[in-house]
């Protein structure tokens, strides 16, 4: 169960006010096929903070299996290059969408406010 109350817009503009500046946000959000959630909650973050990057498995991105996905944010340009890097080190697959490639994943999804945040029914796999 996700806590509703921490994936909205008024709680990243929160985190987004007590970061120092050139602060970096990194939020790990799980989720599943077909992955309402972490759009929704890309959208939700890109709505508070000027860069946003995702990093996750290619197949997790394809939304052929659940994965821990992981959002980094901040009002600074993001280390893209770096951070892109950082992942060829890694033992398993991960890719780096950001820019251009991150709005066409996020693709007009809902943004989650306090009025208005139905994680459990984007959670929902059926």
């Amino acid at each position: 169960m996700v806590p509703w109350h921490l994936a909205t817009r008024e709680m990243a503009a929160e985190i987004r006010r007590v970061l120092r500046p050139g602060g970096v946000y990194v939020q790990n959000v799980i989720d599943y096929p077909p992955g309402r959630f972490i759009h929704s909650e890309l959208a939700t973050v890109a709505a508070e903070f000027r860069h946003v990057a995702l990093i996750a498995p290619p197949t997790a991105i394809a939304g052929e299996v659940g994965a821990n996905f992981l959002i980094v944010a901040s009002d600074a340009p993001l280390p893209v290059a770096a951070i892109q890097a950082r992942l060829l080190t890694l033992t398993g697959p991960a890719s780096l969408l950001s820019d251009a490639e991150l709005t066409g994943f996020v693709d007009g999804a809902l943004v989650l406010t306090d009025d208005y945040a139905p994680v459990d029914q984007l959670l929902a796999t059926a």
